[in-house]
Order: structure tokens, then sequence, then C-alpha cells
């Protein structure tokens, strides 16, 4: 193969601007894929090592090592850019547009040795976008694996000078792609050999080899300690994992490979991203018709051996993931790219010939053309200011789904960060703790109590304690529970629906007969007065020992010190709505959330109402409420007459509702809001799970 030196550099730029939207639109509208989260999470685990020092832990770092880490590296380099902001989500978008620009760089490589043709279809081949614009670990050696074949192409050109040097440059290349992905060099080894033998520099292979193994050994940190044991173990996991379950479970056959290469899969799993039918089929059935061809053809043979020796490589290896068979993908482009060049020329040809196109196409005027392209580009503006505006507010947000890892279906009433960092969720089927994983490649551990519908939790000294349906339980250490007989006094078959812990211990409940208190000696008071003996929905416990509990159409105010009530009813614009939620915010001014009469504020002397009324609120069922910083208040509201919800922010002037247009939130119905101690805001919904959002970086 020759270097393509007569190349139109309109064409060259054509192709590399086509590779680079091709992968810039895909980067940002494909969905979450499998193994995005582990090396987000790797590179997010590398950026925590390196800022702390630790550069032991970067060489040890026990997750993923089935993989080298240099990929997984490149990745954290992204995050430390992106300094407090790094997040699962903004790091995974810094990883794709990295991913892309990385395979719009193989596009550019292929270009320069082989031409744009080959490239050109290169950049449309769908299963190559899809994973060179994900934050997977395939663009990094795709590219530095065409790289190396193109430096050798470039030392084998008769009377090229510093053939040695070339060599040099395309067995450092090969380290690099090595010691990200080492299933593209063990695919293409025998080829590479081929063309060494062929070119004769067989003496050169002993060289070349240990250049390459010490590139890869200096770029692979993991190997840097005792590489012989680390070496066993990647190849011991390989064979363990072709055998394991998530394999097995695949179900996939022997011949899959093959499958993957005379097909478009990308197509067909996202049609949302890739509008066109795919063109990978035609491209593997033109390297088909040219492999006889590059056979008989010695500066070529290499890539008949690349494609047949790779293709057996891929058949014989129980593990049949779809990305693997990017290892054979610059073979079937530089295969095909000399079969379609002779198919357009025979058609030029033809037209020539014929004139067809003059028969068959109109000639439009030049101020056609320049009406259409404005046209276009209109229409490419808005579609394109869209996705921005739906990626970058998507940024920080994530959605565990009902049934999802541990997470139960249906409603999510009550959320309690712990203080040990587990989160605590309380639904209609019982309470499910959610702890954080060691390793962040690792599933976050899920452990659910069967204690029947949960309307709320509050954690004291004592442990927490979760009212239920079925009355008051303690989970203590090592998540034991058991039931707490609710105070004596308060009628049968009552109800524990609000609790709220104060600061020297006391735990405050709101039952559906009014209200009592536990002092930390666990002596109980009743409180008939909450609510005027009614039902209690929500309490909250102020800075100075005033106590609030919201009832149906009252709000009452207890001071425990001088034990004096007040109630808020009708006069003060209660009429009858539930009283959702109470906040008390970091200035002692009171919300009460009321369920159809909209968001109501004390400022110590009276109540000022927020309504659809005087066009505060999207609606007037409001449902939670948070403060998650001083003066920003979170409010979930549920949407009238139909399903779904808001989740709006107020910093005292102005509004923030957040749209799924805009934004990461589904547009769910809200049901509880919290904060843990990751800055993590936790968003408890009626119908979509829980929803969470990355506030800012940790204090």
């Amino acid at each position: 193969m020759t270097v393509k030196n007569t190349s139109s550099r309109g064409w060259l730029i054509g192709v590399i601007v086509l590779a680079a939207l091709i992968r810039l639109w895909a980067a940002l509208t494909l969905p979450l894929d499998f193994d995005e989260p582990v090396y987000v999470g790797a590179a997010l685990d590398y950026a925590r090592l390196i800022r702390q020092g630790d550069w032991a832990g970067v060489i040890d770092y026990p997750g993923n090592r089935q993989h080298p880490a240099l990929h997984k590296l490149i990745y954290t380099a992204g995050a430390l850019a992106l300094g407090d902001a790094a997040n699962s989500t903004t790091t995974l978008y810094v990883s794709r547009i990295m991913a892309a620009l990385f395979g719009v760089a193989a596009v550019a490589g292929l270009a320069w040795f082989a031409g744009p043709l080959a490239a050109g279809l290169l950049a449309v081949h769908t299963l190559t976008v899809k994973y060179t614009a994900q934050a997977y670990l395939e663009a990094w050696p795709l590219m530095w694996s065409i790289l190396a074949v193109g430096a050798w192409e470039r030392a084998g050109q008769p009377g090229i000078a510093r053939a040695r040097y070339w060599l040099l440059c395309g067995a450092v290349a090969w380290g690099l792609a090595t010691a990200a992905k080492m299933n593209y060099a063990i695919v293409a080894a025998p080829a590479m050999l081929a063309w060494l033998i062929g070119r004769g520099y067989a003496r050169q292979i002993p060289l070349l080899s240990g250049v390459a193994l010490l590139t890869f050994v200096a770029a692979n940190p993991t190997v840097w300690r005792e590489p012989l044991e680390r070496f066993a173990a990647m190849a011991s996991f390989w064979a363990a994992y072709s055998q394991g379950q998530e394999v097995q479970a695949a179900g996939y056959p022997w011949y899959q490979p093959i499958i993957w290469l005379a097909t478009a899969p990308a197509v067909e799993w996202h049609p949302e991203v890739f509008f066109l039918p795919g063109l990978d089929p035609w491209f593997t059935l033109l390297a088909l018709i040219g492999l006889p061809v590059a056979w008989r053809d010695p500066a070529r043979r290499y890539l008949a051996i690349w494609l047949l020796s790779g293709l057996l490589i891929l058949l014989i290896w129980p593990t049949k993931w779809p990305q693997y068979a990017l290892t054979l993908v610059t073979p079937i482009v530089l295969l095909a790219a000399p079969i379609a060049r002779r198919g357009i020329e025979w058609l030029r040809e033809q037209n020539e010939y014929w004139g067809w196109s003059n028969v068959m196409f109109l000639r439009p005027p030049r101020y056609a053309w320049i009406a259409l392209a404005l046209l276009v580009g209109f229409v490419a503006t808005v579609y394109a200011t869209a996705l921005i505006m739906v990626t970058a507010g998507s940024i920080g947000w994530s959605v565990i789904a009902p049934g999802a890892g541990g997470l139960p279906p249906g409603p999510i009433y009550a959320i309690q960060p712990l203080r040990d960092g587990r989160v605590a969720l309380g639904g209609e089927h019982g309470l499910t703790i959610w702890e954080a994983p060691a390793v962040s490649e690792d599933p976050p551990r899920w452990n659910h109590l069967p204690l029947g519908m949960v309307y709320d939790m509050a954690e004291t000294d004592t442990g927490l304690w979760v009212a239920t349906r079925h009355g008051l339980a303690l989970i203590a250490a090592g998540e034991r529970w058991e039931w707490q007989p609710l105070p004596a006094g308060l009628r049968e078959h009552a109800v524990a629906r609000a609790l709220a812990s104060a600061p020297d211990g006391t735990l405050w409940l709101g039952t559906n007969a009014g209200g009592a208190a536990r002092d930390a000696h666990g002596h109980w008071q009743l409180l008939p007065q909450a609510g005027r003996g009614g039902m209690i929905l929500s309490v909250a416990v102020g800075q100075h020992g005033e106590v609030w509990f919201g009832g149906i159409g009252v709000v009452s105010r207890y001071l425990s010190h001088s034990n004096v009530w007040q109630h808020f009813d009708r006069a003060d614009g209660f009429a009858g709505a539930g009283i959702a939620d109470l906040l008390i915010d970091q200035t002692g001014t009171v919300w009460a959330a009321t369920l159809g009469e909209g968001l109501a504020r004390w400022d110590g002397t009276r109540w000022e109402w927020l309504t659809t009324a005087n066009r505060q609120l999207p609606a007037q069922t409001i449902t939670t409420l948070l403060e998650t910083d001083p003066g920003q208040i979170w409010i979930g509201a549920a949407r009238p007459l139909t399903t779904g919800g808001f989740l709006l922010r107020y910093d005292g002037q102005t509004w923030r509702n957040f749209l799924p247009r805009d934004s990461g939130f589904p547009g769910a119905e809200p049901l509880a809001l919290a904060v843990d101690h990751r800055r993590v805001l936790w968003i408890g919904t009626r119908a979509n799970g829980v929803v969470t959002y990355q506030l800012g970086p940790v204090p």
C-alpha cells in the first residue's frame, strides 16, 4: 500500500469534518451503555487518588484490572480538568468527547496513508461511530493501531529515508494501543508478523517487539509492581470471565462476530441516533470481494491475513461482545476502499459516456443552492441548540428506575441520608437502604427491610426511626429492627405518619390522632393538641425549640419550653387541604406545602401565599420541600388532573422550573427530597423511582 499524497485537500477536510460531526452527535445523544459507568467510575477513582497524591493507590488500583489502565487514565485527565465539577455525569460527557476526538484522529490517520475514500468508510461505519463516541476503551487503541500501520507502511515504501525510524514509531504506537486494550494487538499480531517478514524486516521483529512491550509497560501503571503476578491474574480473569455468568447469559453463538460484521447493529439499537441505514454490511461485502485481490498483491497480503486470522481469533474466543469487532474494521475498510474506488470510477466512465447526470438531475441556479444552504443551516442550528440545551442540562442528573438494582417498585415517600453515608428510602413496600460501593465499578449495595408502607423517617443517636402504616420501627446498628410501642393513650390502631428529630435527641411524632414526643431517655409525652387532634402529615423542629405540626387544614405551633400552642387554620388561608410538608429554613422562616392551596410562608407575623394565581407556582399541589443551601428552597409539586409533576428551585427572587427539555429531571411527581453527605440531591418520585442530582462539590 502506498501513501496517497495526491488526494484533494478538500476531500480530506470534508471526511474529517464528517467524522467529527457524526461522532459529536453520537456522543451527545447515545444512551448510557453497559460498561461506561465502570470506566467513568475508574476515572473518578483515579482522579481522587491523584488529588490525594496517592500514587501507590494509582498503581495498585484494584478495579477493572482485566484491562490496561492507559485509556482510563486518559479519561482521568478529563475528570481532573473538571475540578470540583467532576461527577459521574460530567466525567461521562467529557470522556465521550475525548473518545470522539480520538475517533476523529483515527479517521485522519487513515486518510494520511490510505486516502480519503478509506477514511470516509471508517468515518461512517456505524459500529465504530458508536464505540468511539462513548466512554469505552476502543477509540484510543483504534487510533494508535491505525497510526502504527501507517508508520510501517511509510517504512515499507521503496527508497524511503529513515525507514528504521518509522518502524520504531510504529512499534511505539502498537505499545500505546495495547496499553489501552490488549485485543487490538492480539488480533493484528499474525498480520503484523506477516508484514514484517514479507517486507524483509524479520530480523527486526525482536527489537520492535521489545520496543512495543516497553512502551506498553511504561504506559500501564498496573504492571509497574509485580508485573508477572498481575499478568497472570489478568489472564486468569479473562479465562474465568469468558465462562462467567455475564457471558453465558448473553448466549451469543460461536459465529456472533460474523453477525456483528455482516449487519449494522448500532442502527438497530439506536435508530434515534443513526437516521440512515447503516452501510457496515456493504463495507464487509466489498472487503470480502477485495480479499483475493489483496492476497495476490504481496504488499497488501497482510490485510487479507489480518481479516481472516483476526476473524478466526474472534470466533474461537468465547466472549463475543460487539465492540470486539472493531479490531477488524481497519482491514475491512482498507480492503473495501480499492473495490469501492473501482466502482466509482466505472460509474464515472458510464456517466461521461451516456450523460446520465445531465438528464436525471436538474442544475438549479446559484441562488437556489444558497437558499437551500441557509434553510439547512437554520434547521441544523435549531436542532443543535436544542440538543446542546438538553445535554448541558442533563449533566449531574441520573435516574434509578423502579425495579433497577435493588430499588423496589412503587412510590418513594421518604428519604433519609444516614450519618454513615448510606441513604434510606421508604416506600409502599418497606424500607430500602442504599450503600455506595467501595470501588466505583462495583454496583451499589441494597438492603430491603419489609416494614410495610413507610411514611417518614428520622435519625437519632438511638438509631433510625421509621413511621409506617403498622406503627413505629427502630433500626439499630447492623440493620436490626424491632417495632416500638406507641405512647399509651393514643387511640387503637393509631398510625405513625410523620417524624422529626431535635438536636437534644427528642423524637417528635405525628400520628392520625395528634402528636407525641419521646425524649432521649425513652419517655413519651402525648400532644393531643397537635393538629387539633386530627391527622398529622408533617413535623418540623425549629432552632429555638418550637415544633410545627402540619395537619388537615391546620398548622399547629408548639412552644415546648412554655407549653404554649398556636393554631393556624381557615382564617389564615388553610381552607382544608393537607399540609404535606413543613420546612424551617436557616433564617427561621416557616414554609408549608399544601395539597391543593399552594405554598405558604410564615415570616413570624403573618402567612404569605404563593399560588398559581400570583404566578409564583405552576401547580397548587405542593408535595415536598427542602433547603439545600442558605436561601435555596427546592419545591416538589404535582400536576393537576394528570400524572407527573414539577421540580422547582427558589432563591428568594427567581424561580427555576426543571423541565425535561433543559435538565435531566424526567417530569415525575416528586414526593420526597433530601441531600446526602456528597451533596447529591435525592428526589423520590411517585412512578419514576429515584432521581439524583449532583448539586456541586463536596464541601
